[in-house]
């Protein structure tokens, strides 16, 4: 355990750094290094969890969402219909094979869920706001659902220090392939958001009902909202990296851009003690790669970061960090606009997506790519879908100026680090009459892709769904979908409807894993569940 320090840039510097006007780049990028303020360890999760009857500690029923982008309305005008937009009868029967399912974590008086899990080898660990839980591959409870602070609090740290006391919302869960540990994290913060903190737990074995290093790293006054992370290992290096994004808010409020932050993972030689992040006041809602697979990208790549801006560009960003060049202004590069085809967000961003039986609209997070984004590197491997390396990724769109219905966008971007180039791109939205958005999607071994995503619409209650393209399957082109669960009420009293879902690769590389919510009754704070469901292609073995 150590005392709170910031290296390279004093507290005043960083905080100056952190309320800098929004502009453009015009030279190098600022650069700070933050150390984490606390550092701590626990016991095994097994051995104290289950007795705790802890509640959970988030700033208030509904957990905010802070806007970097202006919303707006669902567009009309001129007729129009999204340019992606797979054609009537090129969606082929989707013949994946069904495996385990099961409810996950329930309703703990708090929305929106923020569902997200992640699978090793003979684990599922799920993520909610504010809880997380363990379960064997069959779907049996092994720990948990508890308090995600509960990880931090018999860790050794001050009681002053947040991660302790606080459920602040945002969890990310992820099986590290490369080291065999499980990664979990959330934020904390105070009321006025004078104290900000991010949450870091890394497994010390395999098991995630052990024992965990933990830490807290200190943003000061800024909030790093909507924090997303990735799992990133190059050819050239012996250990592997954490890549972090946040969209950062002045006292919870004021936007001040994106924060790109990279550090190694412990292996034995390194640690986590130092976080080296770049702020930069033109980017927002940026996603950090996450490899699916074990083979490790191409030497100098760099992490990969992307994002999308007005209504036709990704932004593509390289972040090639160096522990032992802490003081690198251009470890940064970017961003490389990738042109695809015009777009309209959908709900312009906001909420739209209709219920049956009530007014109430829930939010389609239409100003940002979902997460994850999804990377895999296949040379050398036994691949027929893909040479090369490739990142996957969707976000959600209007389908066209006669409604508000929305559906999914996704992408593949081949050769990534070299030479970027947008291969695939096309809209899943088969009908006229159910919306679909909060995707969320992954690449197996062969180049399947698997994609999850929320359904609703005025006489469809709000569930889940899951669909996917086989390696071999017409160039940009989805199957028919599949219901995972169909939920039996409305959300009445909050639009919140989670802020992502999430897709996962077994590490059998073949196995997708897809947890979503649903509403069991009509309401809204106790009401709400999840489920988990897995299916693969019969090509992938």
């Amino acid at each position: 355990m150590y005392s709170a320090r910031i290296g390279i840039l004093s507290l005043a510097a960083l905080a100056a750094l952190m309320f800098t006007p929004l502009q453009v780049w015009s030279e190098a990028p600022p650069r700070m290094e933050l150390v984490t303020s606390h550092h701590g360890h626990t016991p095994a999760l097994i051995s104290y969890v289950p007795g705790l009857r802890v509640a959970a500690n988030p700033p208030s029923r509904e957990i905010p969402l802070r806007q970097p982008v202006a919303q707006g309305k669902p567009s009309r005008g001129t007729s129009w219909t999204d340019g992606d937009l797979q054609a009537a009868g090129t969606y082929n029967t989707l013949t994946a094979t069904p495996g385990t399912k099961f409810a996950g974590i329930g309703a703990d008086g708090f929305v929106p869920p923020d569902t997200n899990l992640s699978v090793s080898p003979t684990q599922i660990v799920e993520t909610t706001n504010v809880q997380f839980a363990v379960y064997d591959k069959t779907g049996v409870l092994k720990l948990g659902p508890a308090a995600l602070h509960t990880i931090w609090m018999n860790a050794g740290l001050p009681a002053t220090d947040l991660c302790t006391t606080k459920d602040g919302g945002d969890p990310i869960v992820l099986w590290d392939k490369a080291d065999q540990k499980w990664l979990i994290s959330q934020l904390a913060y105070n009321s006025s958001f004078s104290q900000n903190e991010w949450c870091l737990a890394v497994s010390t074995t395999a098991d995630a009902t052990g024992a965990y290093d933990v830490y807290s790293y200190q943003f000061g006054a800024s909030l790093p909202d909507y924090p997303k992370l990735g799992v990133w290992q190059e050819s050239s290096r012996s250990y592997s990296g954490l890549y972090f994004s946040a969209n950062m808010f002045a006292n919870g409020a004021t936007f001040k851009g994106a924060n790109f932050c990279a550090l190694p993972l412990p292996n034995g030689t390194n640690s986590l003690a130092t976080m080296t992040c770049i702020l930069n006041s033109s980017a927002a809602s940026v996603l950090p790669a996450d490899m699916d697979g074990t083979t490790a990208a191409p030497s100098g790549t760099g992490g990969l970061y992307l994002s999308f801006s007005g209504t036709n560009t990704l932004n593509l960003y390289q972040y090639k960090f160096d522990p032992r060049k802490t003081t690198d202004p251009t470890a940064l590069s970017g961003p490389t606009a990738l042109t695809v085809t015009a777009f309209h967000t959908a709900c312009g961003g906001g909420a739209c997506v209709p219920q049956p039986g009530t007014r109430e609209k829930l939010d389609s997070l239409g100003d940002r790519l979902m997460y994850r984004l999804s990377y895999r590197n296949y040379a050398g491997g036994a691949n027929t879908g893909f040479s090369g390396d490739a990142l996957v990724v969707n976000h959600s769109v209007q389908v066209s100026s006669a409604s508000n219905q929305t559906g999914v966008r996704w992408y593949v971007i081949e050769n990534p680090g070299i030479n970027p180039q947008v291969t695939q791109e096309s809209t899943y939205s088969p009908d006229t009459s159910l919306y679909r958005w909060m995707g969320s999607i992954a690449q197996d071994k062969l180049g399947n892709l698997g994609l999850g995503f929320s359904t609703s619409s005025s006489s469809v209650y709000p569930g889940m769904a899951f669909t996917g393209r086989q390696w071999d399957d017409t160039t940009e082109t989805m199957r028919t979908s599949s219901t995972l669960l169909t939920g039996t009420g409305s959300q009445t009293k909050a639009t919140r409807w989670g802020d992502y879902s999430s897709m996962s690769i077994d590490p059998d590389d073949c196995t997708f894993w897809y947890t979503n919510e649903y509403l069991k009754t009509n309401g809204t704070y106790t009401n709400w569940g999840t489920y988990i469901g897995s299916y693969k292609f019969p090509s992938c073995q």
